[in-house]
């Protein structure tokens, strides 16, 4: 058998897809002159991967030719393809050109396409070729030794040509299968049933030439054409590359709580918020991303249940600028719904973000949204790990936000493998006393910095969340004492213009100050 690899020039010059996602997981694109084989059940997308790859050779200067053997006529093709962002009518008989081999082959065999795809490759001067319907050839052949050799002329002739072939078949690919050895490389595309959901899934089986990223990775399709989102613990693995200083903090703005921490969050260190709802997990996290526009430090907010408008009222109340911040650029508030949701793809789009807009401060609100449409929950500590790896290697000082179940109890059941993952945990609680209930906060652990771990009430004021100075209020609540109060004592803030009111001296009539 011939070594298909065997090409005139530059053996590892790669040809990109045109299919986001799919380069990465060949670690660059396909071989120039190599011959692959795309394999799936009807409907998985081989014949939008196929055009997809033709359209993006085109708009790299490149010459392709879509060659259809038994399958849909080529104007209903076009019909089909007219919605894709990526189909460009004008590019059709020009640079791209759509041929039938059903007749070559009825009438001559597999030698009669043979000639027929050779002298096309030849007169249009193709650098890509896709052959549709090679199931359709495998069954004019007159044996399965004919069918090989044939295979096996157009991998070496191609590979000589230096167009890069795909083939598309709606047979899975085995591997013990003589067709799947001989070509360079096996895309498979599949489609199964997740409960109620149907996912896509694609796995390069095979990559001859080069490494791949191995397993099953989501992809969807759109009015954008086929986009893979390979799992970013493959892509990711890198462990965080820059060391936490203790002399950086990023502060909340809450004078008690930065105490607490010893002056604010190690930066490059990774935070945990667990809480019930109703604790103030959000509004903590709206502080450190107000505090942190204030000190012209980029933030991000990226939630899935309150739109940004509300955020912004939220943030007022507490007498926080954010508004502000958010028209000046120095705080991006994004919301999503978690519904139906490629955790990869979001995770992507977020590095996307971060690097768009040099962010610095993060505030993830809703962990288990973020997790909760993974396909395979064994992925969870994995996907964790490498989304918070990256997020740190690029910069940011994440805050991520987790709801724990209890409402009013004075322990947390926050995910133990996320309390593992990162540096810093703070626990918000919620204690009952008397029908009231009280808000309790705690610096559990924080790797990189000396923390005070005691307990403390805080409350949320107009003048923002306010955390007491010490912890005899809180050991007053567990004692089963009613706290005078949660928070230390402000002077209310005087309004502009108005005179302070004097109390204690004898006014004009001889009478005593209101």
């Amino acid at each position: 058998m011939t070594d298909t690899s065997e090409r005139p020039d530059e053996p590892d010059a790669r040809v990109p897809s045109g299919v986001p996602g799919l380069d990465a997981l060949l670690r660059g694109g396909f071989l120039r002159g190599g011959t692959y084989i795309i394999t799936g059940a009807p409907g998985t997308g081989k014949t939008i991967l196929g055009n997809q790859f033709c359209f993006a050779t085109v708009a790299q200067g490149g010459r392709a030719i879509y060659l259809t053997v038994l399958g849909e006529s080529h104007a209903r093709m076009m019909l089909h393809l007219r919605s894709m962002r990526f189909f460009h009518a004008e590019e059709v008989g020009r640079a791209l050109s759509y041929e039938s081999g059903s007749a070559a082959l009825k009438a001559e065999g597999l030698a009669g396409l043979s000639k027929l795809i050779f002298r096309a490759v030849r007169e249009h001067g193709a650098t890509v070729l896709v052959v549709d319907g090679l199931v359709a050839m495998e069954e004019r052949s007159e044996d399965p030794l004919s069918f090989r050799e044939f295979l096996h002329g157009l991998c070496v002739h191609n590979a000589l040509a230096g167009c890069t072939t795909l083939l598309l078949t709606g047979q899975r690919g085995d591997p013990s299968d003589p067709r799947y050895a001989m070509v360079d490389g096996v895309v498979a595309l599949a489609q199964e049933r997740v409960g109620v959901k149907s996912v896509r899934l694609a796995e390069v089986t095979k990559f001859r030439g080069g490494p791949q990223v191995p397993g099953r990775h989501g992809f969807e399709i759109s009015d954008n054409g086929l986009s893979i989102h390979p799992r970013i613990e493959a892509l990711y693995t890198r462990l965080p590359t820059r060391t936490p200083s203790t002399d950086a903090r990023l502060t909340f703005g809450i004078p008690a709580l930065d105490e607490m921490l010893s002056g604010g969050l190690v930066r490059d260190s990774s935070t945990l918020v667990a809480g019930p709802p109703g604790c103030g997990k959000t509004q903590l996290g709206l502080h450190f991303l107000a505090e942190g526009a204030r000190r012209q430090e980029p933030g991000l907010y990226l939630g899935f249940v309150e739109p940004p408008a509300r955020l912004v009222h939220k943030a007022e109340r507490l007498g926080l600028e954010l508004g502000a911040h958010v028209e000046a650029g120095r705080v991006h508030l994004v919301s999503r719904v978690a519904a139906e949701t490629q955790p990869d793809a979001l995770a992507e789009e977020l590095f996307g973000w971060v690097k768009q807009h040099g962010i610095q401060r993060l505030v993830l609100d809703g962990l288990e949204s973020f997790c909760q449409e993974l396909t395979d929950s064994e992925r969870t500590p994995q996907f964790l790990a490498a989304l918070m790896h990256e997020l740190l290697n690029l910069g940011v000082t994440p805050l991520v936000l987790q709801q724990t179940r209890a409402l009013a109890t004075p322990e947390a059941d926050a995910r133990p493998d996320v309390e593992a993952l990162v540096d810093n945990v703070l626990v918000l609680r919620m204690v009952a006393l008397r029908s009231r209930n009280y808000r309790v906060l705690s610096v559990l652990k924080a790797r990189e910095s000396d923390h005070d771990t005691a307990q403390r009430l805080f409350s949320m004021t107009p003048r923002g969340i306010e955390v007491a100075a010490d912890s005899e209020s809180a050991e007053a609540l567990f004692n089963g004492q009613a706290p005078s109060h949660a928070a230390p004592p402000r002077k209310p803030k005087r309004k502009t213009g108005s005179k302070p009111v004097r109390r204690g001296k004898p006014s004009r009539r001889g009478g005593r100050g209101v």
